[in-house]
């Protein structure tokens, strides 16, 4: 999980990043960009989703695919 102040927990049941993580990074947007990101991967792989399925296109975010 990334970045390294970001944490699973265990009572909560989720993956938390401190504000104070964010707030102070040296760039605070690719911070919580690589939480969403390693977040989402774990939850995908620990659940075996079809990932080839359900993401976008490589080099076309946001663009969803005609299944």
């Amino acid at each position: 999980m990334r970045p390294d102040a970001a944490f699973f927990h265990a009572t909560l049941g989720e993956f938390i990043l401190p504000y104070d993580a964010v707030r102070t990074a040296a760039d605070p947007d690719r911070a919580l960009l690589d939480f969403l990101q390693s977040t989402y991967e774990a939850a995908a792989n620990a659940a075996a989703w079809d990932r080839e399925e359900l993401e976008c296109a490589v080099g076309q975010p946001g663009v969803v695919r005609e299944i």
